[in-house]
């Protein structure tokens, strides 16, 4: 086991190491206990904000609860739409950025499959 080589003269507060690697142990003195406190083990991701208007959050959970990584994925948006004929079914073929109506319905295509959206018959 290593050794630890603590600042000789720590502020409250202050934290050991500053950048700890992830897995490593970080601690922080306490200046009223004249000692330093475990803070816990370090997982690498960065402190922040994640996801916004153009990206969704994405994190990993180790078994222990811990955030093992955080990321920014972006939200792709189509840039056109396309009026196509409505679908029969939901798992018929379609392409990202089509769009439908019967009459009665909303069609959209998710890129994975067609979600039907029922019209508000309440005029504005």
């Amino acid at each position: 086991m290593a050794l630890l080589t603590f600042p000789p003269s720590p502020l409250n507060g202050d934290l050991y190491p500053t950048t700890p690697l992830p897995g490593q142990s970080q601690y922080q003195w306490s200046a009223a206990d004249s000692v330093w406190r475990l803070e816990g083990v370090a997982t690498g991701v960065v402190i922040g904000t994640y996801g916004d208007a153009n990206n969704v959050g994405q994190f990993t959970v180790d078994a222990q609860g811990r955030l093992t990584s955080a990321a920014n994925v972006p939200i792709t948006f189509p840039t056109t739409l396309t009026f196509v004929t409505a679908p029969a079914a939901s798992t018929d073929a379609g392409a990202s950025g089509e769009v439908a109506v019967d009459g009665t319905y909303l069609y959209i295509y998710t890129g994975t499959q067609w979600e039907r959206v029922a019209w508000n018959t309440t005029p504005w």
